[in-house]
């Protein structure tokens, strides 16, 4: 049997870094931690086919479109072709894409190319940079960062889903680069001064402490550093923010909406500056719905059929922020 602890323990990628971190033995101690995790039979389901993959770098690798491109459909038997199709449907749903998988197109719940094309225009240099991705998902963003030339692009996420995804697609993509972490936001203050550059899209308004999040996010990057910040909130010119008194689209895990003026103002109070705003808009069908590689209730079941500017809850409906801010 495969024991997936032991492989994520075993890939210490931080190892080449470890004079730049200070906090090197306490990351090293937060990722022991987690390991175990990886032999528990609820995560079965994401490597039972997986582990019968062949393993090779694809000759066709290509990150410049709206689809991740992984693999050419002649590389692979026509038996090897099955296990793949049959791995990529077992991390249904997809919620990041679109991919390209051997031939095979996946169309993902969020259209992310959209959401890439937006943050691209007001990049900083990423060339030699160290990235980090919070709440990377399924590696979407990483590997369209690739063509950017970093030097290190670190994706976290706590989903041990994710990390199987991600081991599915390096098995034919092996880029040396990039590289996946199950560690969490609350772990980033462990990175001082560490990154050039965060992407933290689509998470804050999941956590219950914002503000020390976003210290903690500030703690992780070099002084001059970028976030790239992607915010679901309400549409408003004035500092405040929607509390939702339970579930909002259905979820219990929207701690708060901000208008793009209060995200602002908890940017100025945890230690950035030369914040630009230069994105919001109310989110639509257009670039969240339901495929067929994600099949379970998605943005037109959570607003009111009868009026979509509010959710089927009554509050306004979610308008997306994007902010890029610098570190003082």
């Amino acid at each position: 049997m495969v024991k997936y602890s032991e492989i994520y323990w075993r890939d210490n990628f931080y190892e080449k870094w470890k004079d730049q971190l200070p906090s090197y033995d306490l990351i090293q101690q937060a990722r022991e931690d987690i390991a175990p995790k990886l032999d528990r039979a609820t995560v079965e389901p994401f490597y039972k086919t997986l582990v019968q993959l062949p393993q090779f770098q694809s000759k066709l690798r290509d990150y410049r479109g709206d689809s991740v491109i992984i693999g050419d459909r002649e590389e692979l038997t026509d038996e090897q072709f099955k296990l793949v199709y049959q791995c990529l449907e077992e991390f249904i749903p997809w919620r990041k894409g679109p991919f390209e998988i051997f031939g095979t197109h996946i169309d993902a719940e969020w259209r992310s190319n959209l959401k890439w094309d937006r943050v691209r225009s007001v990049l900083p240099d990423l060339k030699y940079k160290k990235i980090c991705d919070v709440g990377c998902n399924n590696s979407y963003y990483m590997y369209r960062m690739l063509e950017h030339q970093p030097e290190f692009v670190l994706g976290i996420d706590p989903m041990m889903k994710y990390y199987f995804n991600y081991l599915l697609l390096q098995r034919f993509a092996a880029e040396p680069n990039i590289h996946f972490d199950m560690l969490g936001v609350e772990h980033m203050n462990l990175f001082e001064d560490f990154f050039d550059v965060v992407f933290f899209m689509g998470i804050i308004y999941h956590r219950r402490n914002p503000i020390q999040t976003l210290m903690d996010i500030n703690t992780s990057m070099k002084r001059g550093g970028t976030l790239i910040l992607e915010v679901s909130g309400i549409d408003g010119d004035e500092a405040y923010c929607l509390f939702p008194e339970d579930r909002y689209m259905k979820a219990r895990g929207y701690w708060f909406l901000p208008t793009w003026k209060a995200m602002e103002n908890m940017l100025k109070k945890t230690n950035f500056s030369e914040i630009e705003i230069f994105d919001k808009f109310p989110l639509d069908f257009h670039e969240q719905r339901k495929t067929d590689w994600s099949r379970w209730e998605s943005l037109e079941d959570f607003l009111d059929p009868d009026d979509p500017t509010k959710t089927v809850e009554g509050y306004p409906a979610p308008h997306r922020i994007y902010i890029k801010a610098v570190k003082k």
